[in-house]
């Protein structure tokens, strides 16, 4: 119900029942209380729904992924407080801060650690209120990154290489609007086992020159 409320430090239960015929996926929920979704949301109120492929629906080498999640959540400070504001809210959100900070299911900067050699299936979900998320990745680890799905639906062709290689075959960035889903399959080695490595996903917007030398490419 649209018009249910919970208290702060309240909890309460819901069950769903996914029909046999619903096709799987990478989905996302969130609260909608009317007038306080924003608000809610872009917050951090956000999860991710994993509805599992049906035996045999997908290629042998995707089910036997190890998966990780990762839910993205943009918090904006200062669109946080405007937006409690104009709800003529006094209780959350106030504050001055300009911050815009992006949380990887509720930390800053978590770290991952991959096995050398092996693929991995990211499932990744963007939670934000007006943004577009832009990333890839880099490091001193060498990986392949592949899209295999985008909101819960396999791609016509899939996989779709984003990896890019020397100078005229950049990485395709991973583009995610708010409530965006991307289903990635990532594999990394490490140049020098012996002094370790690192990819990170990193955030195109931070980052200007590498923006307009995308844009002035398409």
């Amino acid at each position: 119900s649209i018009f249910m409320r919970l208290a702060p430090g309240d909890s309460m239960t819901w069950i769903y029942h996914i029909p046999a015929n619903h096709m799987g996926g990478t989905f996302f929920y969130h609260p909608h209380l009317h007038h306080a979704t924003a608000a809610q949301v872009g917050g951090g109120a956000a999860g991710m729904i994993i509805v599992e492929d049906p035996k045999g629906s997908v290629p042998k080498y995707v089910e036997q992924m190890e998966e990780k999640i990762l839910v993205l959540s943009a918090i904006d400070f200062q669109l946080q407080s405007d937006i409690e504001a104009q709800g003529m809210g006094n209780f959350f959100w106030q504050t001055k801060s300009k911050t815009t900070a992006i949380l990887a299911n509720g930390v800053h900067q978590p770290k991952v650690t991959l096995q050398q050699g092996k693929w991995y299936r990211f499932r990744m979900l963007f939670s934000a209120i007006e943004m577009l998320l832009q990333m890839t990745n880099r490091g001193s680890a060498m990986c392949s990154t592949k899209l295999l799905a985008k909101d819960g639906i396999w791609l016509e062709v899939s996989p779709r290489d984003l990896t890019g290689t020397g100078k005229f075959t950049k990485p395709i960035p991973i583009q995610l609007g708010p409530a965006n889903r991307a289903d990635i399959a990532i594999a990394c080695t490490c140049p020098s086992p012996g002094l370790g490595c690192y990819s990170e996903f990193y955030s195109l917007q931070n980052c200007t020159d590498e923006t307009l030398a995308l844009e002035a490419s398409e």
